[in-house]
């Protein structure tokens, strides 16, 4: 069946109309509503056939009665039968004119001209009215004029004068007005009605959305609510790290039990109450009612702390003030917040208390400077005095010579260790500082080659080379500590008739690199990144009882820092090391000295 079909004829709603109507559409199958449209007329063709039966209603044309009647039952039973939904549109135009066909007849077989029952014709005209289109209008008319001129066909003896022609005419022209009237009523009542089923539809759509994003908001809530309460029982369960949340202007929203004990104010004292600027032990509190102008120092401290990286989060040091007066240092981690708009929300700072780790880094750096400057002094007086003894004039036994050669060795041993801890000292200052020169790198490799040759041939390491001219500007000094530290690492941690192999050459951008690779003990994995550090020693070396203080390495990486150099080591433990020094072709601008 085609969409306009069903349009046209409409399916009976379950439950819809009367009781009466519903059972008959019970009972008649799925084109009910098609038989129902054909009761009307049956019905009051019915009636108009029980009146024949008064005496004083002619019946002129009897045969004409009959087929009337035919056609009638016969429209009864097509109504029933065929199924309509199977059909095409125009089809539904048939049983209309069966309808016409049917008063026809009737009108013909009771009086003709004179027939009471003409008027019959106006309910197939409505019927046809109600179509889509206007084939309905157009059949109607045409219709009702062949029922107005079918007793003259039948009855040539009929009177067909001017009277009966203007009566046809004038009927024809009432049924054409009908007609049109009903058909503009049916179109616009079925496009309301078609409106009316589209926002129905409509209707049943946003109903349905609204339902389902409620259900994915409400789904949405309980996550988000249980994410939150998961979050707040993780915050209050964190009570070694102080974590303090903001809103955009850096009033405090959540004080954690690690903030409580950290500061000593307790949450009802700070929550919604005081600013992160407030903890702080730098910022100058405006006196009397003064307000905090925008320019403040509390304002830029706010502005300072919360500044990110692009990540959105920083890290720093500060000084918090706790409730009884006393200052703590903490380390910061401060990360955005943003809404949902990309604006910010706040801040989360996480503190955690590095008050006695710097404290102990200070007085670390204090020790490290006072010893270097306390004993670089009688040091170099004591090497002094042993010049002037191993070169004076008076004469010394081999005995002699020897104690002094030891005593002057130590001395200078000592003298390097001074000197490390001095630049150590440096470095950490921020004072360190190197003096560059066009040098070329390989005259560097090979002094330190020569000084160290011996060295490692006492050691049983055979030491070689594969050396290649690589001029760079450059700090010599500082490079041939840097080479000395590398080399005498790897002699010490590789045992004897193990190798030792440099490798200088030039870089493609200009610049140099250096290779030193062992075939010693190696370094495990884990330990690499600190090897660097300052005082830190492998297991593998200690193990094994390796004589050292840990902060060759360190100056190594402090020097190659301060030339823009990288450092980079590979190793592989119980099959040797390798250390990579890559110099540009010029040091930085703000390295020199």
């Amino acid at each position: 069946m085609t969409s306009s079909y069903r349009a046209a004829i409409p399916p009976v709603p379950a439950g819809g109309g009367s009781r009466f109507l519903t059972k008959i559409a019970s009972r008649l199958g799925d084109d009910a509503n098609v038989v129902e449209r054909q009761l009307p007329f049956l019905g009051v063709y019915l009636v108009a056939v029980l009146t024949l039966w008064i005496p004083s209603i002619p019946v002129t044309v009897p045969w004409a009665v009959w087929v009337s009647a035919a056609v009638a039952v016969l429209l009864a039973v097509v109504a029933r039968l065929v199924h309509w939904r199977d059909e095409p549109e125009w089809t539904q135009d048939l049983l209309p004119i069966m309808q016409m066909v049917c008063v026809a007849f009737l009108r013909a077989g009771t009086g003709g001209v004179g027939s009471m029952y003409t008027v019959m014709i106006f309910l197939p005209v409505l019927a046809l009215a109600a179509q889509r289109g206007w084939r309905g209008p157009i059949i109607s008319t045409i219709g009702v004029n062949l029922v107005i001129l079918l007793p003259p066909l039948l009855d040539p003896n009929a009177d067909f004068g001017t009277l009966v022609l203007v009566r046809g005419l004038f009927v024809s022209l009432v049924a054409l007005v009908v007609a049109v009237t009903a058909h503009e009523v049916t179109e616009r009542l079925r496009a309301r009605t078609e409106a009316v089923s589209v926002m129905r539809d409509r209707e049943q759509e946003m109903v349905e959305r609204m339902r389902a994003d409620a259900f994915e908001l409400a789904r949405v809530a309980d996550a988000r609510r249980a994410a939150r309460d998961e979050l707040v029982s993780i915050i209050d369960s964190a009570t070694e790290q102080a974590i303090i949340a903001t809103d955009a202007t850096g009033m405090i929203r959540v004080f954690n039990a690690g903030a409580e004990r950290l500061l000593g104010f307790g949450q009802g004292e700070v929550v919604g109450k005081r600013r992160i600027t407030d903890l702080y032990a730098d910022v100058v509190e405006p006196t009397g009612n003064q307000p905090r102008a925008p320019g403040s120092v509390a304002a830029r401290l706010l502005e300072s702390i919360v500044t990110a990286g692009d990540d959105g989060r920083a890290s720093r040091d500060a000084t918090y003030r706790r409730r009884d007066g006393t200052d703590v240092t903490v380390k910061l981690a401060v990360t955005r917040r943003l809404d949902v708009d990309g604006s910010i929300a706040g801040y989360v700072v996480v503190a955690t208390d590095v008050t006695a780790e710097r404290e102990a880094s200070r007085l670390k750096d204090e020790f490290v400077s006072l010893v270097s400057h306390e004993l670089r002094t009688p040091l170099t007086s004591v090497l002094g005095y042993l010049e002037l003894l191993l070169d004076g004039t008076d004469e010394l036994t081999e005995e002699q010579r020897s104690y002094l050669t030891v005593i002057e060795r130590n001395a200078r041993r000592q003298l390097r260790l001074v000197g490390d801890l001095l630049l150590t000292a440096q470095v950490d200052a921020g004072t360190f500082a190197i003096s560059p020169r066009g040098i070329d790198l390989a005259d560097v490799v090979t002094g330190s080659v020569a000084s160290l040759g011996p060295v490692a041939e006492q050691a049983g390491v055979r030491l070689t080379t594969t050396i290649a001219p690589a001029p760079v500007t450059a700090d010599p000094g500082r490079l041939s500590q840097v080479v000395d530290n590398l080399v005498s690492n790897a002699v010490k941690f590789t045992p004897a008739g193990g190798d030792v192999h440099l490798e200088v050459g030039p870089t493609p951008d200009g610049g140099a690199a250096l290779s030193v690779r062992d075939t010693g003990i190696g370094i495990a994995p884990d330990e690499l990144s600190r090897l660097t550090t300052r005082f830190f020693r492998a297991t593998s070396a200690t193990r094994r009882a390796i004589p050292g203080v840990g902060l060759g390495l360190a100056i190594a990486r402090a020097v190659v820092d301060a030339h823009g150099g990288l450092l980079d080591i590979d190793s592989t433990l119980g099959e040797g090391t390798t250390f990579v020094v890559t110099l540009p072709a010029a040091p930085p601008p703000d390295a020199r000295a």
